[in-house]
């Protein structure tokens, strides 16, 4: 088990690595990378949200396995959001990117490949619950986002910025095709599917290239904080949950690969957004890709 996720989780990690060489040799800049990041965002992810939604097995959900998840992730974001703001004195929104980026996993477009080619649909379930569900999580940081940088929260303009936003909506219409059956045409299909298809180059591209930047070398030890409160501190505080909850960890082996998984793409997309220093989270990044070549697969053969 170990040696088949270690080379399913190479290649992966050859397009993060081929993406820092290009930005190291200046081939690609932070801008060019920040356009792959929105191209992904404005039209791969909701297109994920048609597929992964539209066609999802309901009857394989864990909703109690979902609910150790969603507290562990909580619990880590509280642990960094506090310990960035108490020991590190960091602005609020700063802070949140921070909780962020130490809770929310490269589920989409790291995890979901590797488990699509080595475990059934019923254990991919799990992954794309939580993938679902992160659609609304992400959209209340945006909304504490929000509130932290402009001190106000209006909460008309963030529903409707929500409601805008072009994952919610690849969301929304992946459950009216669910619950309605309709069946798309096949070339609508294959378009999806072609789309899909280019979000992994595009995002591990991407985080390549925005990972080979240099960053202020006093915001070391906050990377270093992240980085364990992602891939370590995560899969502790999970692996409680599950124990506690006397849940199988035979069942739960892909959720627990999934805590395991680094950094996902949102913490560094909306600090460039909000304008907030992403030295740190550059780092862990680059830290936890490196980890996670061995973590992942670790996980996965152990339990």
């Amino acid at each position: 088990m170990f040696s088949n996720l270690f080379f399913s989780t190479l290649p992966l990690f050859g397009l993060v690595f081929i993406g820092y060489s290009l930005g190291k040799f200046s081939l690609f800049n932070d801008s060019e990378a920040k356009i792959f990041s929105k191209l992904v965002a404005i039209v791969v992810v909701p297109a994920f949200g048609i597929k992964i939604i539209g066609n999802f097995n309901y009857e394989f959900i864990n909703w109690k396995l979902y609910f150790c998840y969603l507290l562990a992730q909580g619990i880590i974001y509280f642990i960094a959001f506090i310990i960035a703001k108490k020991v590190f004195n960091r602005e609020n929104s700063e802070c949140i990117i921070i909780g962020m980026t130490a809770s929310f996993s490269n589920h989409l477009f790291f995890l979901y490949p590797i488990l699509l080619v080595e475990f059934a649909a019923k254990d991919i379930v799990p992954i794309e619950t939580v993938i679902a569900a992160d659609f609304i999580t992400v959209g209340l940081s945006v909304c504490a986002l929000d509130f932290a940088t402009q001190n106000k929260l209006d909460i008309k303009k963030a529903v409707l910025k929500q409601i805008k936003n072009p994952a919610f909506i690849g969301l929304i219409l992946g459950l009216i095709i669910y619950h309605s059956s309709i069946n798309l045409p096949e070339s609508s299909n294959r378009l999806v599917d072609f789309i899909c298809a280019s979000g992994v180059p595009l995002t591990l591209l991407a985080m390549g290239i925005l990972l080979s930047y240099k960053t202020d070398s006093t915001q070391i030890q906050l990377s270093f904080l992240i980085t364990f409160l992602k891939l370590f501190g995560f899969l502790i505080v999970l692996t409680l949950i599950i124990w506690l909850s006397d849940i199988s960890f035979t069942d739960a082996k892909t959720t627990l690969m999934l805590s395991a998984t680094p950094i996902g793409a949102m913490g560094l997309v909306f600090a460039s957004i909000y304008k907030v220093k992403t030295d740190a989270v550059v780092r862990s990044g680059l830290l936890t890709y490196i980890i996670a070549l061995i973590l992942i697969p670790l996980v996965g053969s152990i339990f």
